[in-house]
């Protein structure tokens, strides 16, 4: 059961549970500081952890709002397909390239 199936939650504008606009915000604010999946596994690893984190956290978030708005789906998606990617060492290659790119172009439309 996704959590807006819930009796009682309430969508709001406020700064509770239902601002998923301001979740799918900071999910985009932490996705623009990834500068490239294949930097996510560079050889400096404090870096690549750091942008790691980003990546994982931007996904959280973007789950996050998408649980009680679903105008925030596709954000949702393109961020778990980053990291799938991440998961398997898939990072080089067209796809990976069209992956990153997706979740980009998914949080300007968010960002309207």
């Amino acid at each position: 059961m996704r959590s807006r199936d819930l009796p009682g939650v309430v969508r709001s504008s406020g700064t509770g549970f239902g601002n998923a606009a301001a979740v799918a915000a900071g999910a985009c604010q932490a996705w623009s500081r990834v500068p490239a999946l294949d930097k996510v596994f560079s050889k400096n690893d404090s870096t690549s952890e750091v942008y790691f984190d980003r990546a994982a956290g931007a996904a959280a978030l973007a789950r996050s709002a998408a649980e009680p708005d679903d105008r925030y789906d596709a954000l949702d998606k393109a961020l778990q397909d980053v990291v799938r990617r991440l998961e398997t060492y898939n990072l080089e290659g067209a796809e990976a390239v069209s992956a990153y790119e997706k979740a980009g172009t998914v949080c300007v439309d968010v960002a309207g």
